[in-house]
């Protein structure tokens, strides 16, 4: 069964703004380029800009989750370079996320809006944990068997029921 992630608006915001931004500095860069002449440190400079920027935006929207997805033995998360698989068999614990328990967070490799909000992150009231959403609600807590902790976030809560139902927890 596949359960959909939507942007949050906050994410939607900063994905154009970031995306304009990009357009418009890489607008500069390329007619810097367009009229460097040989000029090998403008050349350099306004082509790393403009590798920087394709990769970033890139580099987000391949990892960014698309969607999740429940079957056989597996939960999904599905991203256009790279899913992330966690087995039903590995999870130890699946539940809402309280959003008391979201306070004080740090993002020690991740991304805070672009495509998404992914990588790693450190709560004081969950420890670290592995961030795939795609907004700040619906956040759901899964914890396996080797102590790994994955946030996600379904735009439909009844991914739960469905996983607990699988793996034979109420």
């Amino acid at each position: 069964m596949e359960y959909k992630a939507s942007l949050d608006t906050v994410a939607k915001i900063i994905t154009a703004g970031t995306i304009i931004l990009f357009l418009v500095i890489g607008a500069r860069s390329i007619k810097v380029l367009t009229l460097a002449q040989g000029n090998t440190t403008a050349i350099l400079i306004h082509s790393g800009i403009l590798l920087l920027f394709i990769a970033l935006l890139l580099g987000c929207y391949l990892f960014a989750p698309h969607y999740y997805r429940v079957e056989n033995h597996n939960l999904i998360i599905v991203r256009p370079a790279n899913n992330k698989t966690i087995k039903l068999s590995d999870i130890e614990e699946i539940r809402p996320v309280e959003n008391n328990e979201m306070l004080g967070g740090i993002r020690t490799f991740g991304n805070g809006g672009l495509f998404g909000y992914f990588g790693k992150y450190y709560y004081p009231k969950i420890g670290k944990v592995n961030l795939y959403a795609t907004q700040r609600k619906n956040r759901i807590l899964i914890e396996t068997k080797q102590g790994a902790k994955f946030i996600i976030t379904p735009d439909d809560q009844s991914i739960i029921e469905n996983i607990k139902g699988k793996i034979g927890v109420r």
